[in-house]
This record gives C-alpha cells, structure tokens and sequence, in this order.
C-alpha cells in the first residue's frame, strides 16, 4: 500500500515536471507564454493590467464619440421644441425673437432647459439656450448653445450653431470627465412641412474632450450672433485630450419629438468612425449605433427617442448608461 502510494506521488510529480518544462502548466488548453516557458504570477498581473488598460482606453474613445454625437442631437432636440412650442410638461416657446423656458421633467431624470431669444438677425433670429441635466442618482451635464436662423426661403431655412457642454460628475470608474464643444457654422438646413414634421440636417464638427473630474468648464466666445458663424459661440477650458469629429447627420422631429435619425461615415481625428439609424415601429422610436476603429467593432449603443439608453464595450462587455443623449455613469 505504502509502495503505491509513494509511486503514485512520483508520478504526479513527474507530470508537473514534465508540464513545466513543456510550458504548458495552467488551465486546459491553455498556453502561457513566457521567455523560459514558465508564466510567474507577475506575468498574469501584467497581462491583466494590460487588458484593463485597453479596455479603459477603448471605452474612453467609446464615450466620447457618442456625446460627439449624442450632444449635437441634445441640442437640436431642445432647439426644436422651443421652435415647435409642443414639449413635454410646463413650455413656454419662442415665435420669432420671444424669450422662452422650458422645464421638463421625466422619471428617472430631470433636466431643465433655458431658452434666450436674442434678437432678429436681419427678418431671422437668434436662440441662446443654456440646459441643465441632473439624473436620479445625481449625475449632472450642463451645456450652453446658441443657435441662428436665417430667414426662411419658403419651408427651408438656413442655421448655424455653437454649443459646448460636459458631464460634471464624469466617469468615476475611469478617472475622467467627458465634454465637448461643436457646431455647424454654415450649411445647416431645417426643413419643415404641414405634417408638422422638422428635419434638421448638416454636418456636426468640433472635439470631444477629456480631463480629470471637475477639469472642465464653459467659457462664452466674444462673436456676435451671425450665420455663417466665424468662431465658436461656446468652448471649453480645462482639457487634457482632444479628438476632433465630423458628423453628416440628418434628424427629423414630428411635433417636436424625435421621428428618424440618420449617421453615416462620421469620423473621428484619433481613427474612430460612427454609424447610427433609426427604426420607428408600435413600441416608439429607437435609436442604435457602432462605433469602430478601423475594421474593429469598439462598441455599439442603442437609446430611445429620449435619448436614454446604453453604451456597451464590444471588448470588455461593460456598459454605460445614457441619458438625454449624453454618457453619465456606469
């Protein structure tokens, strides 16, 4: 018994050996690399901090191309209920340069939204907006934005806009704040029709930016209210990382709520590329989206027609909620 027991010992030990010195010591079917074959503990932990570093990374650069989009649609879409005069809740609406406040509230969020009319601009007019979004669980955005409409050439008119924002609780998890800074300076188009539906098109360009939480904030441009615009309206100061964007986007309102939404090709300085649509069935509007690196998938996002929704990392799995448009929290 005692001479089994002792052989049985050596032969489990010989196996270990001869799986060392083959590499091979670990989980089934899995080889761990290392320069003499053998992966130490602090080899595992590298290659883990790697993968996280990655995946943050990844979901950094995730982030920031959705607000790049998400903020631009959080514009036009307060921009058009001010102009519709049909949001939800307590509104009050510009007709041509009258001053206007919308406060809209909606479970789980609240999200408060100032309208300035600023004067006419030659049978046009100008809207300065200043909005404020704070989700249950705290998270806040604020943005700024202004908006010139030229007059109207029968349904078609003319716009130009500048808008800057950030996420002031930002991302905890990833150490960072998120804002951005974009506009149209020329070219924007709002077409309207007896059907009581709005599209607004153009081409979205600017930065999305990132800094340390409470690294960011609002600073007002010095130009005059004009379309075509010459400078931003609205920037940011404070950041640390920047990654310039272009969006050709289309989006149509009916009644001022959200009724289509269309991206393709937007692009992204740091190598990024967005693509979004739309599909209006008897559950409501929704609106998804991929974003990629070259030919990887980085993340895909889905929202309703509030804007409420999730950004998921292909890579890792997390994901991210979004609300009114914007990234707020984990």
């Amino acid at each position: 018994m005692a001479r089994s027991a002792t052989l049985a010992v050596a032969a489990f030990i010989g196996v270990l050996l001869a799986g060392c010195s083959g590499g091979t010591l670990g989980q089934a079917g899995v080889l761990l690399p290392g320069a003499d074959g053998v992966q130490t503990v602090s080899d595992a932990a590298d290659a883990l901090d790697a993968h996280r570093s990655s995946g943050s990374e990844t979901a950094k650069a995730a982030i920031g191309a959705a607000d790049a989009l998400g903020s631009f649609v959080r514009e036009v879409a307060n921009e058009e209920r001010a102009l519709d005069g049909s949001g939800r809740g307590t509104t009050s609406y510009i007709r041509g340069k009258s001053a206007a406040l919308t406060v809209h509230t909606e479970a789980p969020k609240i999200s408060e939204v100032s309208l300035r009319g600023i004067g006419r601009i030659r049978s046009g007019f100008a809207l300065r907006t200043s909005s404020k979004l704070v989700t249950a669980g705290g998270k806040g955005v604020i943005s700024s934005a202004e908006l010139v409409m030229r007059p109207s050439l029968g349904s078609l008119t003319d716009y130009c806009q500048s808008a800057a924002g950030f996420s002031v609780t930002g991302i905890p998890s990833l150490d960072e704040t998120f804002g951005w800074q974009n506009d149209a300076f020329s070219g924007g188009a709002r077409a309207t029709d007896d059907r009581g539906f709005a599209t607004w098109m153009g081409n979205a360009s600017g930065e999305v930016l990132q800094a340390a939480i409470g690294g960011l904030s609002i600073v007002r441009g010095a130009a005059s209210p004009t379309c075509p615009m010459t400078e931003p309206a609205f920037a940011l100061n404070g950041s640390a990382a920047k990654d310039a964007f272009s969006i050709p986007i289309s989006v149509t309102f009916r009644r001022g709520q959200l009724w289509s939404l269309s991206v393709s090709n937007a692009k992204f300085s740091n190598g990024e590329s967005l693509e979004a649509t739309s599909e209006n069935n008897r559950q409501g509007v929704s609106v998804s989206g991929v974003i990629t690196n070259e030919r990887s998938q980085m993340a895909t996002f889905r929202t309703d027609a509030g804007g409420d929704g999730t950004l998921t990392i292909t890579s890792t799995g997390a994901q991210y909620v979004i609300a009114n448009w914007v990234v707020v929290s984990t």
